[in-house]
């Protein structure tokens, strides 16, 4: 009879481990624009450009990646570089993230 007791018990206590739910994932408020002190190319420069950069956990651009900049890359690079971002948060804590973005030009 204690056996079985012994057994039940175990029995009862893996199932109710496996019917906890599982740890919810922290909510990410994604970055907010502020603002940037220097304009993006014009839209009349011509080029199609890509940009790929992170924002730190203190609103900064950093580690941007450019595709198909042309002359008009180092422009984008320090446009980019001067904007200030509200940062990320994940649980109300400030969190690095990556951005993309698009730069058309018109034709």
């Amino acid at each position: 009879m204690r056996r079985f007791v012994i057994a039940a018990s175990c029995l009862v206590l893996s199932c109710a481990a496996e019917t906890r739910p599982d740890a919810k994932p922290g909510k990410v408020v994604p970055a907010q624009l502020v603002g940037c002190a220097i304009d993006a190319p014009s839209g009349k420069a011509g080029a199609d450009m890509s940009a790929d950069f992170q924002v730190d956990a203190r609103g900064r651009v950093r580690d941007i990646h450019i595709q198909g900049g042309g002359p008009y890359e180092k422009v984008l690079r320090r446009h980019l570089e001067s904007c200030k971002y509200e940062p990320a948060t994940k649980d109300g804590r400030p969190v690095v993230t990556r951005r993309a973005a698009v730069y058309s030009g018109y034709r």
